[in-house]
């Protein structure tokens, strides 16, 4: 809301002739501030009546249009944001609110405000995950996920493509919950080199060259034969970043591009076996780590095929950083509710944020259509991409 406050000149000038105003002010100054927050709280009377002839009472029928419980569309929508793009944990909501609107909910309130919109967000929630899917190219990562009643980790992974974001909690970081994420997904996938994916066709599967350069760096640092093994894959692996990045910035020279690929790619080979060859008693894990990605040495080399595929898998660790950050600042999950709002907020949030849109107001959306109980109509705009 803009208000204007307006100052004109004296109407008469020194001169004593009078001061023709301006039709358009000659500078502004805007000052910005937020007023004091008062929650809005709408009370909804039901009276009763008594017949005068029989005695018998007749009561004010609940409208269809009014949701039941204390909480409005606006309020658990800004629920939801406080926790999937703020990271805060329940008891942090109930503090925020009682500053900002002079209010109390307790904990309890909040959690079950957070369980409605976990219903109302599973049809958005799944064409997300439906879509990313459907795509010809997604990045995919994991990271521990902490759970209060359970003594096992659970797993928080993510699927990413373009600008959309699929959250899942799985109780297993192995190749079922792998192959649960992925689903009926065909495309380019590009991953860090955990044997979850190893499952995944070799042809359509692509590592990421940032994680092979943190190898090299640490093989690198070690001494005798095996620091220059690694000092050589970090070179090579430097001249892969270069050499990819001139190509997109000049992609007509392809045929040099792939050139130049190939002659690193005989040296990255060449360097590999010279580290598997190395002593396994004097160079353990240089020795091991060299035949381990000597195997999959061709999982590195995906991305020629088609210049669609990246060579880091940054969009996944990008999408899954914010989740650590919550991670640490915040409780584990206490209940089931809690295991399914988590990535449901954290995919609804994430894939309106990289669109360019409002998490707040695509979830008061979700909110009042759930609210009005409803069937959930919103859908993101799956044609558009923002890189």
């Amino acid at each position: 809301m803009t208000r204007f406050n307006t100052t004109f000149p004296h109407e008469y000038c020194e001169c004593g002739a009078t001061v023709e105003i301006d039709q358009q002010p000659h500078y502004r100054h805007q000052l910005w501030d937020i007023p004091p927050i008062r929650m809005w709280v709408t009370e909804h009377q039901f009276f009763k009546g008594t017949c005068r002839s029989c005695g018998q009472s007749h009561f004010g029928q609940w409208p269809d249009w009014l949701p039941r419980g204390q909480m409005g569309a606006g309020l658990i929508s800004w629920i939801g944001m406080l926790s999937g793009q703020y990271h805060l944990s329940i008891r942090q909501i109930q503090s925020l609110l009682r500053e900002m609107c002079r209010t109390t909910f307790s904990t309890g309130a909040i959690s079950n405000a957070q369980g409605k919109l976990t219903e109302w967000m599973a049809t958005p929630y799944q064409q997300v995950g439906d879509y990313v899917r459907q795509q010809d190219l997604a990045h995919a990562d994991e990271t521990r996920h902490s759970h209060k009643h359970s003594v096992h980790a659970y797993w928080m992974w993510v699927l990413v493509s373009g600008s959309f974001c699929f959250f899942l909690t799985q109780f297993s970081r192995g190749k079922q919950a792998a192959r649960l994420l992925l689903g009926a997904f065909s495309g380019y996938l590009v991953t860090d080199h955990y044997s979850a994916y190893n499952d995944y066709p070799r042809d359509r599967h692509q590592l990421c060259w940032a994680h092979l350069l943190r190898h090299f760096l640490k093989i690198s640092e070690r001494r005798g034969q095996a620091g220059a093994i690694g000092k050589r894959l970090l070179l090579i692996g430097h001249a892969v970043f270069r050499t990819h990045h001139r190509f997109a910035n000049d992609p007509d020279n392809i045929t040099i591009y792939h050139r130049r690929m190939q002659r690193l790619r005989r040296s990255f080979r060449d360097t590999l076996e010279k580290g598997k060859q190395l002593n396994p008693v004097i160079a353990q894990h240089t020795h091991t780590q060299c035949a381990y990605l000597l195997k999959d040495e061709d999982l590195c080399w995906t991305f020629l095929k088609d210049p669609i595929i990246p060579l880091t898998n940054n969009r996944a660790e990008s999408a899954l950083r914010p989740y650590v950050i919550w991670r640490k600042l915040s409780f584990a999950t206490q209940s089931l509710q809690g295991l399914l709002f988590r990535p449901m907020i954290l995919t609804v949030t994430t894939t309106a944020r990289q669109l360019g849109m409002s998490s707040l107001e695509t979830l008061r959306e979700i909110s009042e259509q759930g609210l009005s109980r409803k069937k959930i109509t919103f859908r993101f705009p799956f044609d558009r991409r923002i890189a």
